[in-house]
């Protein structure tokens, strides 16, 4: 029972933490094949399966090949990529490359999500990234052979799904905001912890120099316990969230 219990957990802040931003942002590609244009690829169906009004599509000969997402409202915290490539058409797939930058440049420069490695890849794919960025960008120089002809790159992706929240969000559906002592405001998506520590800023400046004298008289006529200037410590902060390593001072 217990095992079943921290499995439905586990599930619970997976799906919570979990929310598409395509829907918040526009779509680009290096070149448009027919119909088959970029934001194809961020409406629905979520499906593999090809056609030139449901995928993108860029021509042949366009080199390097791209599809590009730029989101509308700023930076996003990116934890996953879902990628869903045309069907059977694997090679075309092969040598490509995920990046998450803050810049629209190609070739991109920013993080490397993933790069494809030997063999065909699978066409529907789940990319981890856990990268800040404001761009999305699926890349490809390597090209193809079929039939015993030699294509350029070639993007078709029939569905994307970018998973994340706006920075300065977490927790489900974005809506609760990060807490504004974490520096520069970002935090993880599950749990709203400071990703990049927290601001220590000094509260009652008076008293400051008056706590100070009162802990070095303290501690050299040793009437109070290195917890007790642990606690002191942390009040100037006004940071009580290392409360538990005053406690194991004491011990």
């Amino acid at each position: 029972m217990l095992l079943v219990i921290l499995i439905f957990t586990t599930y619970q802040l997976t799906v919570t933490a979990q929310h598409n931003l395509t829907p918040y942002g526009t779509a680009t590609q290096s070149s448009n094949f027919e119909e088959s244009l970029p934001q194809n690829a961020i409406e629905p169906p979520i499906s593999n399966t090809f056609s030139k009004t449901l995928c993108s599509h860029t021509d042949r000969g366009s080199e390097p090949a791209w599809w590009m997402f730029h989101f509308s409202f700023g930076l996003a915290y990116i934890t996953d990529i879902n990628i869903y490539y045309r069907e059977n058409f694997a090679v075309r797939m092969d040598g490509f490359k995920v990046y998450v930058t803050n810049t629209s440049t190609i070739p991109p420069n920013g993080h490397l999500c993933h790069e494809d490695g030997p063999g065909l890849p699978i066409t529907t794919q789940t990319i981890p990234c856990n990268q800040l960025g404001q761009y999305v960008i699926y890349y490809d120089t390597k090209g193809s052979v079929q039939d015993g002809k030699s294509f350029g790159p070639i993007i078709e992706l029939c569905y994307v799904a970018i998973n994340g929240c706006p920075k300065g969000t977490w927790g489900r559906n974005c809506i609760k905001k990060c807490p504004s002592k974490c520096i520069n405001q970002h935090c993880h998506l599950k749990n709203g912890s400071c990703v990049w520590g927290r601001h220590r800023q000094l509260i009652k400046p008076l008293m400051v120099r008056f706590l100070q004298v009162i802990l070095r008289v303290s501690q050299i006529t040793k009437h109070t316990s290195a917890a007790s200037v642990c606690y002191f410590y942390l009040f100037l902060y006004d940071d009580l969230s290392d409360e538990r390593e005053c406690k194991n001072s004491s011990s």
